[in-house]
């Protein structure tokens, strides 16, 4: 059945207090549009209205804190990035969609989706049907808007997937270029600029890079049985 022409707006703090929590991190409920963070009971950040992040260099103090301040900078800016394009975007006509479901992009035959839920917003990417009335072939990937946006580029021709890394590779690849850094065995100038670039650009897509790999390093060393 085709879907009525009304939606609510997407509350950006709601939105964010449920990603945050979802990665341990404890969010109370904003006062004068700010909304305090905390990490293991200390105060990390306060988070603004329109996705800002403001800390105090007190409040961090080691890399760890500093990863977790990347982590919560980064998804406030894909929240703020969902929930504004959520408000704007027209409802997805489709036959046989019994739920509300934003249109955020289409492209060549394919599109993806936002349906607002009381545990945040969940993405879907859909193939149009031939007369272009309905939609086939969903991808339902839950609140995980970055691996949404992934698979409809992907799926839209807009990239190769071959194009695309994990997390787990790109945390593998900074590691080897850390190792090869450190040993600066007949390293060119250039060279050495052009690891220090990718190993920068790897710490921009990966929030808790540091984590991740002193996790997988303590999961290196543990003894086999």
């Amino acid at each position: 059945m085709k879907q009525n022409d009304s939606k609510n707006r997407t509350d950006f703090f709601t939105e964010i207090v449920i990603a945050l929590r979802r990665n341990s991190f404890d969010a109370p409920p904003p006062t004068d549009g700010l909304m305090p963070v905390f990490l293991d009971g200390l105060s990390l950040c306060q988070i603004t209205d329109n996705g800002g992040v403001r800390y105090r260099e007190s409040d961090l103090g080691n890399a760890e804190r500093e990863d977790a301040l990347h982590q919560v900078t980064d998804t406030a800016q894909t929240v703020a990035e969902y929930t504004r394009l959520m408000d704007t975007a027209p409802l997805l006509q489709a036959d046989g969609l019994d739920e509300n479901y934003q249109l955020l992009a289409d492209f060549s035959g394919v599109v993806l989706a936002g349906h607002a839920t009381r545990y945040g917003v969940q993405f879907v990417t859909w193939d149009w049907d031939y007369k272009k009335t309905g939609v086939t072939q969903g991808h339902y990937i839950s609140n995980n808007y970055t691996a949404a946006k992934q698979d409809f580029a992907v799926r839209s021709g807009l990239i190769r997937r071959e194009q695309l890394f994990s997390p787990e590779q790109l945390t593998e690849l900074s590691r080897c270029v850390q190792a090869v850094l450190e040993d600066q065995n007949e390293l060119t100038c250039d060279q050495e600029a052009l690891l220090r670039e990718t190993q920068e650009q790897i710490e921009m897509l990966i929030p808790n890079l540091q984590q991740r790999m002193a996790q997988e390093q303590s999961a290196f060393s543990q003894p086999t049985m």
